[in-house]
């Protein structure tokens, strides 16, 4: 590694952006109106590129750690640098919970979901039982982890569904709304035994009637299938990688695994999905297959008529 100065060598997740530096023992910053001194830990603490010099400025080192935490909110020390964050720039997190706040209200595309997730772990850091910040953690992830661009990453989302969803469980045991959902994630990966005692243990709690039979119907569904001759996790990974086939040019290799993927009825039934006729639609056209196209096109917006990206290939054709 490449090293700046005596005590700086770049050793860090961003390599380009970031530097690691170590601080002396008596190294202190000083904060608030008072100059009040607060210790800076032994630890290597990331500083921008820009900024690395033999004594960092106290703005520096505060920016750096932001900067850093932001895009590595799992980092090694990351507990450590949200503690000093705290303790040495709380203004840092309150611009956090500000964007957190912003980030609400913005379209639910992916990138903004994922950047929102990210802020909610740095938080999540000074607060490892707070059991509303677990809950938007876990729906989060959930949330993305079923949305059609990002099913690439579908199994890292759900995993991290998971994570969030078994801390939060082990603050408040059985709670409904989490139960139903890593049930769910339990029928994806097709662990049929767990989504059937989470949903067992979920029904007792609901009240509301009509919530009740469709929960009823899904245990129903459980027990009915016993065990899949393969998780639908399976299906939702192959769909990802046709998307990312399409992506990259290769359209006849995409249409074919969204065309084996139309013909599994299991599948089919629960991944109803406006996005995936769409990609199959594109596919086919691509392949000068005209009248597969429309037939694709045509099933995307029976399930959403709305669905604009569909709605123009099927006026151009």
């Amino acid at each position: 590694m490449t090293q700046l100065a005596d005590n700086i060598h770049i050793e860090s997740l961003n390599p380009e952006h970031f530097a690691l530096w170590t601080p002396p023992e008596d190294r202190c910053v000083h904060v608030g109106a008072e100059q009040d001194e607060v210790s800076l830990p032994a630890l290597p603490l990331p500083l921008n590129c820009k900024d690395v010099a033999d004594y960092p400025t106290d703005n520096a080192i505060g920016n750096g750690i932001y900067d850093y935490l932001r895009q590595f909110p799992d980092c090694p020390y990351a507990s450590d640098y949200a503690s000093l964050l705290r303790d040495a720039y709380p203004h840092f997190l309150a611009d956090l919970g500000a964007q957190v706040v912003m980030l609400d209200h913005k379209d639910v595309e992916p990138s903004y979901i994922l950047r929102k997730l990210s802020y909610l772990k740095i938080l999540r850091l000074l607060e490892p039982e707070n059991a509303g910040l677990l809950w938007q953690l876990c729906q989060g992830y959930y949330g993305l982890a079923m949305t059609f661009t990002e099913l690439p990453q579908v199994q890292k989302h759900l995993l991290d569904t998971m994570r969030f969803g078994q801390a939060l469980l082990k603050i408040k045991e059985n709670d409904a709304a989490t139960l139903n959902l890593l049930a769910e994630v339990d029928v994806l990966f097709g662990d049929y035994p767990g989504a059937i005692s989470k949903f067992q243990k979920l029904l007792p709690q609901i009240e509301d009637e009509e919530l009740h039979q469709r929960v009823e119907s899904r245990l129903a569904a459980c027990v009915a299938l016993g065990f899949p001759d393969h998780p639908l996790m399976d299906d939702l990974e192959r769909c990802g990688e046709a998307m990312m086939l399409y992506a990259s040019g290769e359209y006849p290799l995409a249409t074919e695994i969204l065309e084996r993927l139309e013909t599994d009825d299991y599948f089919m039934s629960e991944f109803v999905s406006a996005d995936f006729f769409c990609l199959l639609g594109m596919g086919r056209l691509k392949t000068d297959d005209m009248g597969g196209a429309f037939e694709s096109l045509t099933k995307s917006l029976e399930i959403d008529p709305d669905h604009q990206q569909a709605r123009e290939l099927i006026d151009s054709i």
